[in-house]
């Protein structure tokens, strides 16, 4: 538990891949529970338009790949305002790591996965160490506390996201920054729709990832799974290992 905590009721927030799934749902959760603003960034504003009728000014469809530093500078530009970065934005492809595909894939996903991580955190950083207070929250996964082999390759930048999480947390330990890891297991998502088990809803990862800021939690576990699987990592991370080795395609 961090002794930095962070309300997020009138404060300004950017959540990358904002537009569906655990983004769109945090994204709600924020205005909802009182946030000043909201930027959602998506790669296309447009699929934003309903969540805008409905917020009014208080949600602001921002342009953003995290992939093309340009779109990543601008909105560094327009959101200079923002106390919390949430990095959602992320892809994944099933597949092994003995696939043929398997380099190919892990490259595709390591430019959005991690490499969108660092690049917006770090455009994003300055401004926030001039906050009062301030934080950085990275969606990782508990596929990233232990390789699935159904996705192997996407497991590997997830186990990434937690390290870079790792390096934040030691660069800023006396900033006025909280980061926090987020470890979502299975949720009900486009992205898992083709995964055979047990779900839970975006909606309640959305309500943990923001009690877990409140709380000053570093390390978000924030479903029935992750809570289970989780809780005992720190004791016995082979116990997940042994779990997802079970996940086989």
């Amino acid at each position: 538990m961090s002794e930095v905590k962070i309300n997020p009721e009138g404060k300004v927030v950017l959540v990358s891949g904002g537009n569906r799934g655990i983004g769109k749902a945090i994204v709600v959760e924020l205005l909802e529970r009182g946030a000043k603003k909201v930027y959602a960034g998506a790669r296309n504003p447009e699929t934003l338009v309903v969540l805008k009728e409905k917020y009014g000014e208080r949600l602001v469809p921002l342009k953003l790949d995290v992939t093309d530093s340009s779109t990543v500078v601008d909105a560094a530009k327009t959101a200079n305002d923002v106390e919390i970065l949430i990095n959602n934005a992320g892809v994944l492809k099933f597949d092994s790591i003995l696939s043929k595909d398997a380099t190919q894939n892990l490259a595709a996903q390591l430019a959005v996965n991690v490499e969108g991580v660092i690049s917006l955190t770090n455009a994003f950083v300055e401004d926030l160490k001039n906050r009062e207070v301030a934080a950085i929250a990275n969606v990782s996964s508990l596929a990233g506390l232990a390789n699935m082999p159904v996705i192997g390759t996407y497991s590997v930048t997830k186990a990434a996201v937690h390290s870079v999480t790792q390096g934040y947390r030691a660069e800023l330990a006396e900033s006025n920054i909280l980061v926090s890891g987020v470890y979502p297991g299975a949720i009900d998502t486009d992205m898992t729709k083709d995964m055979e088990m047990g779900k839970d809803t975006p909606e309640n990862v959305a309500k943990a990832v923001v009690d877990g800021l409140i709380a000053g939690q570093e390390d978000i576990y924030p479903d029935v799974m992750s809570e289970q699987l989780g809780a005992g990592y720190g004791t016995s991370p082979k116990t997940i290992e042994k779990e997802f080795a079970k996940y086989i395609g």
